[in-house]
């Protein structure tokens, strides 16, 4: 049987992650801490300290959070699979800019990408985000193949994992604007490498614009 949480613990643990993502919104991981989210809601450190013993616990639940109420996780970039492929790509490639660029998750995912080189929780928030991001973006190449723009043995997946990781790299390690010179540059990029792949035997290429 499954034991039913008294409803008065669930909504102090409620109210205590909520303060705690507003805290790593506003001003970072380091900032999340026991004595910060007594003093935003007045719950007292040992009730706090009853729920997440090691300050690593909080800041992993208040990750979570974030992924569970999506207010720091990009909404959803959906991706655009009408054709022609450069024209879904910049569509979907320049939402994840946005997303990169104005939503909360800009500000925060540098710390949560720190915190996985040694955190399972946070790796785990970043795994689950890149393989979804990536999954989308995948599926906008398999729509192009379906089309006959690309080979059938294009390497969707290689292509995919490029067109996200490369955002990520820029912007948050080597400090570079994401603008709209760079989107252009990267889909073209990525439909020149795709179309390097429709060359069949007798050297005619598909068409992939």
């Amino acid at each position: 049987m499954t034991e039913i949480e008294d409803p008065r613990l669930t909504a102090t643990r409620d109210r205590a992650l909520d303060a705690a993502l507003k805290i790593l919104l506003e001003d970072g991981v380091l900032a999340v801490t026991h004595g910060a989210v007594s003093k935003v809601t007045g719950i007292s450190r040992s009730t706090l300290y009853r729920h997440w013993p090691e300050i690593s616990q909080l800041r992993n639940n208040t990750f979570k959070r974030a992924t569970i109420k999506r207010a720091a996780i990009p909404p959803n970039i959906a991706p655009q699979n009408n054709g022609p492929l450069r024209a879904d790509l910049t569509r979907t490639m320049g939402a994840l800019m946005s997303s990169l660029n104005e939503t909360p998750w800009g500000q925060i995912a540098p710390q949560v990408i720190a915190a996985a080189a040694t955190d399972e929780d946070a790796r785990s928030v970043i795994n689950d985000l890149m393989q979804e991001r990536i999954a989308w973006v995948a599926s906008i190449f398999e729509a192009a193949e379906a089309r006959g723009e690309l080979s059938p043995d294009a390497p969707v997946r290689d292509l995919a994992e490029m067109a996200i990781a490369v955002p990520y790299f820029r912007k948050f390690i080597a400090g570079l604007p994401l603008d709209q010179d760079w989107l252009d540059a990267h889909v073209d990029f990525l439909c020149r490498r795709a179309e390097a792949q429709t060359v069949g035997r007798e050297g005619i290429s598909r068409p992939v614009l």
